[in-house]
């Protein structure tokens, strides 16, 4: 029974097979599609075709999925050699960072930059051209650290500022750096203490130190050195802030006050006010009271550094009030009343009159045309308002002030008065072109300039000369006295006069 049902069986297998075949024989004969076995055309590319090899350490590896690695630093490929054409042979280009990710860096210690320069505006104006060019020419008049007064270099510092160049052992200078060591000029210091504070040495001689009290710390203020500025004298140190100290406890009726308005208008509110050490009550608007009481064509330079000092004063009240009163309402009608009186003696060629506000004069001699009209024109830079700077009669002397200092820039010049009209241009600019005047001084700042050498120090003569001056009643001498203090010998007030106005 088994063996008959295993025959049926493999009939009936044996019979499906050759039917399977014929059928298929039949298809591939008449070109009929059929099922077909997936078999890889060898006549193809293998680039579609993946072959994965295995070494036998990968068989016991076990079938772990791997994190990915995510490096900071990507490893840079290996460049290939480059060919003769210059070009690199198959390189690969050096994979980007991931975003957010940066890449470090180390840190270095950078010195500090100078300030950004603004756009430098095209130059219109012809007259802004002119003065540029006029204030450079003066930074070639150098002075020497061995052979010029500090009245001079003062003078100097005024006009030029933090930019302003000295000459010492044939090395180039920065005024205002040299004057910091606390130099000497004939066996006298530069500076001295006082139970006050400290301030600049003392009138001696014409044209040496000090021509009037404070005038050094004046010309500080014109130059923006700050109140903790120092200063060496002696054995000791002083600040700005020690000088105005010192200023404020000697501040007095019988000497000239000018200088002391001038440097506290820059220095200090205009509501300030202060005890001396003679316990007399002083303020701001009382030394523009006792400003006003001098007479301008009895003072040093034809009154100018009054006016200049009142003008300034009123322009430091304006800044916090609105509206002028009293002793502020009179001192601007002073100011604007002298600068009709210049305007109606100005020459024809652009020039101020020689005998300043006494006449109307024109001088011939550059070194006395240099020095009135710059006097003159300084106090009125500071006086007038900013809508009349543009002026015809204004642009006349801004004009005239720079033709002369340009086309006499190889003559010498009397550096007092010179600077001043220096001091007048830099004023102009400043007021025309504020943001470019900003930047020119705070690139002076930054300027590289030679060290300079120390100077050596006069141990103990502030002690010294406070004691000689004390004995001697230095506060009665002639040339500290205020202007209007009434004089019995009329030759000796005209030649002091002649000596001092012209050239400070």
């Amino acid at each position: 029974m088994n063996s008959r049902m295993q025959t049926h069986l493999w009939i009936k297998c044996s019979t499906l097979i050759v039917f399977t075949t014929i059928t298929q024989i039949a298809c591939d004969l008449q070109g009929a599609s059929g099922p077909q076995l997936l078999v890889p055309d060898l006549k193809e590319p293998s680039n579609g075709i993946r072959q994965v090899t295995s070494t036998p350490e990968d068989m016991h590896v076990p079938l772990v999925a791997r994190k990915p690695e995510f490096s900071v630093e990507a490893q840079k490929p290996e460049l290939l050699a480059d060919d003769a054409s210059g070009k690199k042979a198959g390189s690969v280009p050096e994979p980007k960072p991931f975003p957010g990710i940066a890449s470090k860096a180390s840190p270095q210690m950078k010195k500090p930059e100078g300030p950004k320069a603004p756009p430098v505006p095209e130059i219109i104006d012809p007259l802004d051209k002119l003065v540029d060019e006029a204030i450079e020419v003066s930074h070639r008049r150098m002075l020497s650290t061995n052979v010029h007064t500090p009245w001079q270099i003062a003078h100097g510092i005024l006009a030029l500022r933090w930019e302003y160049s000295l000459y010492q052992n044939n090395k180039r200078i920065r005024a205002i750096d040299w004057v910091s060591t606390g130099p000497s000029f004939r066996g006298r210091p530069w500076f001295i203490t006082t139970p006050h504070g400290g301030k600049g040495h003392p009138f001696t001689e014409p044209y040496a130190f000090e021509g009037h009290p404070n005038q050094f710390l004046a010309f500080y203020a014109m130059a923006g050195i700050p109140t903790d500025h120092e200063f060496k004298t002696g054995d000791k140190t002083i600040t700005i802030a020690d000088m105005i100290s010192n200023a404020k406890a000697e501040v007095n009726t019988n000497e000239e006050i000018t200088w002391t308005l001038w440097a506290f208008s820059r220095y200090l509110p205009w509501d300030t006010e202060w005890m001396s050490d003679r316990q007399e009550e002083w303020s701001m608007e009382k030394l523009v009271r006792v400003q006003m009481q001098s007479e301008p064509t009895k003072s040093a330079c034809g009154g100018t550094h009054g006016l200049f000092a009142t003008a300034s004063a009123v322009n430091c009240y304006l800044k916090d009030q609105k509206q002028l009163r009293g002793t502020w309402l009179e001192a601007s009608m002073r100011v604007r009343q002298y600068v009709e009186y210049a305007r109606s003696m100005q020459n024809r060629d652009g020039s101020f009159s020689s005998k300043y506000f006494e006449g109307p004069e024109y001088a011939s001699d550059v070194n006395k045309r240099v020095s009135t009209t710059g006097h003159t024109l300084e106090f009125i830079m500071e006086a007038l308002p900013q809508d009349r700077l543009d002026e015809q009669w204004v642009r006349s002397a801004v004009y005239r002030i720079a033709t002369d200092l340009i086309e006499y820039k190889s003559q010498p010049l009397e550096p007092g008065g010179m600077y001043h009209a220096i001091d007048s241009l830099v004023i102009y600019r400043e007021r025309t072109r504020p943001e470019y005047a900003k930047y020119l001084e705070e690139l002076a700042k930054y300027k590289d300039f030679e060290k300079p050498e120390p100077s050596d120090q006069i141990i103990g003569y502030s002690k010294q000369f406070l004691q000689q001056q004390k004995s001697a009643q230095y506060n009665q001498q002639p040339q500290y006295r205020q202007s209007n203090t009434p004089d019995n010998d009329p030759s000796r007030q005209a030649r002091r006069r002649g000596l001092f106005s012209r050239y400070r």
